[in-house]
């Protein structure tokens, strides 16, 4: 019986719990997926560790109920530190470099000028 989805179609609510390293079961809350079934939330565990996840849907008037289970370990996020590299090494040489030119310049000019006196 396939029919056509209908406009007004709308996701179904899934139910996600977690069990922690220490056996704990913790309920992260409800979420609702998308037309594909993709469901998705932000949560940050209270400490490291191994955690299976559970997510649970009720069933509806179309569909009976089911449930899916993955496990993830879970550790201390990575500090960041911005690194930034600075070119103000070359842009002194340059400095330097052009200022050594012009006084080259100056010295061979001043040179000229001697032997025309």
């Amino acid at each position: 019986m396939q029919k056509p989805i209908p406009a007004s179609a709308k996701g179904v609510p899934v139910t996600l719990t977690a069990t922690g390293p220490d056996g704990k079961v913790i309920n992260i809350g409800a979420v609702t997926s998308d037309m594909s079934g993709l469901f998705s939330c932000m949560w940050t565990p209270s400490v490291e560790g191994k955690y299976t996840f559970i997510a649970t849907f009720a069933g509806s008037d179309s569909y009976g109920s089911s449930s899916a289970e993955t496990a993830i370990g879970v550790t201390a996020a990575a500090s960041t530190t911005e690194t930034t590299t600075t070119s103000a090494p070359l842009d002194l040489y340059i400095i330097v470099a052009t200022i050594v030119i012009i006084i080259a310049i100056a010295i061979v000019g001043m040179m000229i000028l001697r032997k025309r006196s």
